[in-house]
């Protein structure tokens, strides 16, 4: 499936991945054109995510389970961070 953005058609985009108690790139830069959602899919862990690195578990945090939507394309990276070890979360988007 795709979706058009003007003159610039893109095609959709999901992906699932983990992060641990150490900052990393949770969505590179230039990877959604319109939209992406992210999704805390551990069931316990909280996901704490930053535009600054590194994130830290102070930055705009998701419980577990919790979701948030950014309805505009990414230029730079979103970091991310884990409450422990391997916590999980899925992406999707245009």
């Amino acid at each position: 499936m795709s979706v058009g953005i003007g003159s610039n058609p893109a095609a959709g985009v999901s992906s699932n991945s983990n992060v641990g108690a150490s900052s990393a790139v949770v969505v590179p830069a230039g990877t959604y054109a319109a939209w992406v959602t992210i999704q805390n899919t551990h069931a316990t862990q909280k996901l704490s995510l930053s535009f600054t690195s590194p994130a830290t578990t102070s930055d705009y945090t998701l419980a577990a389970g919790a979701s948030i939507t950014l309805p505009f394309g990414l230029a730079n990276a979103l970091y991310g961070i884990g409450s422990g070890a391997a916590t999980t979360y899925a992406l999707i988007g245009f």
